[in-house]
């Protein structure tokens, strides 16, 4: 009998027990388990089934039915968290695709996906923001990946801080890895399709970067594959520089390699730095009590003492607010990341929202902030 080779799933408690998907959403079919399922997969990998009845048998006596194990294992494989032939050659077609172009994901239901309509969105989500353009281009800009409509005032803010001021000719957009990577980072050398037309990679700032890391930075293209922290930003960038290259980051665990290499790779490849990142996340939905006034309070509290301590150069001091980060400011690998990038230097906080999502009684922070001087 073939020993079982099960993937890392992605595991999401729901009521009555627990979802388990693919990472990376190839394979879009969740399996629905109980706690007790949940126990048997934990025993499934490199063993036999007869192996996993014997091990269940030994432990609690009982004996679970061959024809359950066989089930389970056929819903695991529909899910794609088995490693079979079949399952393989699909991921490897899949990361085939992606090392061509990144399609656009969220087109027609986060933003237009004609061109025309595209501008109208734009314009429109530019004249949400009432307050006046910062003086000064920024050289850093940090700008939320969350559902625009959510929050038009601060992704308006960030047209406004971009607004009339020269082209880069480049744009370093980092944002938080929402699926698993390999390493610390990665990034996506290829072009990533928007309204506005493609994003095109800038190799040769990729590859200067890649060559500065401990690690490997093109290693998990499939985590790219639907990541909103890169794409939602991106339309607004591409739309607002159309001629400006992209290299597209992604942050899954602090790396402070990753912001002494971007800082001497800023020297020979000068650009727009910007980080895709989202503040606190409090509600039902990640585990809190249904949203409150003084959970509001908490996370306003955090968010903008985190916000007004990167504006005043102070990364670090930032992060220690947080503490063991209870609000789930999702910023945190990120800006600890790129802390050699932002220390020493001043900005200004333009926007700042917390917003709630009524069905669930939860609520995202957002805010936007820019950085218009590179400090001497």
């Amino acid at each position: 009998m073939e020993r079982i080779r099960l993937r890392e799933p992605q595991i999401t408690p729901v009521e009555g027990g627990f979802l388990l998907s693919d990472p990376y959403g190839v394979f879009p079919k969740p399996v629905a388990l109980t706690e007790g399922g949940l126990f048997l997969v934990s025993l499934m990998e490199g063993k036999t089934l007869e192996e996993v009845q014997e091990e269940v048998f030994k432990a609690h006596g009982v004996l679970v039915p061959r024809h359950e194990l066989e089930d389970l294992l056929k819903a695991l494989e529909e899910a794609g968290l088995v490693l079979t032939e079949t399952v393989e050659r699909r991921l490897r077609e899949e990361e085939e695709s992606l090392r061509k172009e990144r399609p656009m994901r969220l087109a027609g239901l986060s933003y237009p996906q004609g061109e025309r309509e595209a501008r109208a969105f734009l314009e429109a989500f530019r004249a949400s923001f009432p307050g006046p353009r910062p003086q000064g281009g920024p050289s850093i800009l940090l700008l939320p990946h969350l559902e625009p409509s959510r929050v038009p005032e601060a992704y308006g803010a960030a047209l406004a801080a971009l607004e009339g001021t020269p082209e880069p000719e480049r744009i370093y957009l980092v944002g938080v890895a929402h699926r698993p990577l390999k390493e610390k980072a990665a990034a996506l050398p290829v072009p990533f399709q928007t309204p506005f037309g493609p994003a095109e990679p800038d190799l040769a700032a990729l590859q200067a970067l890649d060559a500065l890391l401990p690690y490997e930075l093109f290693n998990t293209p499939l985590a790219f594959r639907e990541e909103h922290s890169l794409e939602l930003p991106l339309f607004f960038l591409k739309g607002t520089f159309p001629r400006a290259k992209v290299l597209p980051l992604l942050v899954a665990r602090r790396s402070p390699e990753l912001g002494e290499a971007l800082k001497m790779v800023l020297k020979d490849h000068p650009g727009l730095v910007v980080l895709a990142v989202d503040l606190s996340h409090v509600g039902p939905r990640f585990g809190d009590k249904p949203f409150s006034r003084p959970l509001a309070e908490e996370a306003r509290r955090r968010d903008l003492g985190f916000l007004e301590r990167l504006a005043q150069g102070e990364p670090e001091a930032a992060l220690a607010l947080l503490g063991g980060n209870p609000t789930r400011v999702d910023a945190v690998e990120v800006v600890a990341s790129l802390s050699p990038l932002l220390t020493g230097r001043r900005g200004q906080v333009l926007a700042y929202r917390l917003d709630l999502e009524a069905p669930t009684l939860s609520a995202v922070g957002a805010g936007t902030l820019v950085f218009p001087t590179l400090p001497g």
